[in-house]
């Protein structure tokens, strides 16, 4: 065999090892990634009252609705899941600046944001939210992704109080 061949098969035998290692990486690393569990020093109720009143003491952001996802779920025959509270909120102004645009209106598909609240079996409040910083990162670079910086910072302002900031992991 000439060693033109076999390197030739090697790169491609690298390559697709390497694609191969990269997405059992991913796999294993994006719900970590995309998604972030903050735990709560506080009961249930007042953790979602606080982060109401956190959102609308935030300059240009308000609460858009508060479901009760345990109540939506009984009420049209699943099961009990427990206390599961959901958070909508938005910023006109980004909002705005967001969906002025034909190309960037994809973007609605996610708003107004969600930051939810829900209590595990063993009594632990928890928050959960997507991971903004990730989604900047993936639109670096463009006016979305500008945005979206805006918005993270804003989150992690609104969190604050639990000494919380977004990052890759």
């Amino acid at each position: 065999m000439n060693t033109r061949l076999s390197v030739s098969i090697g790169f491609v035998l690298g390559l697709v090892f390497s694609l191969f290692v990269i997405g059992f990486a991913f796999k294993i690393a994006a719900p970590t990634m995309f998604f972030k569990e903050i735990k709560s020093g506080y009961n249930f109720e007042k953790t979602v009252n606080l982060i109401e009143k956190r959102i609308n003491n935030q300059k240009g952001w308000h609460v858009t609705d508060i479901i009760d996802q345990q109540k939506e779920i009984l009420q049209n025959g699943g099961v009990d899941v427990g206390k599961v509270k959901i958070i909508k909120f938005c910023n006109a102004k980004l909002s705005g600046d967001m969906l002025s645009k034909d190309h960037s209106k994809f973007m609605s598909v996610k708003m107004p944001l969600s930051i939810s609240v829900y209590e595990k079996d063993d009594g632990e409040v928890i928050i959960g939210l997507m991971n903004g910083y990730i989604m900047a990162r993936l639109f670096s670079g463009t006016t979305e992704g500008d945005i979206m910086e805006d918005v993270v910072k804003d989150i992690e302002s609104i969190m604050s109080f639990l000494h919380f900031r977004f990052s890759i992991f």
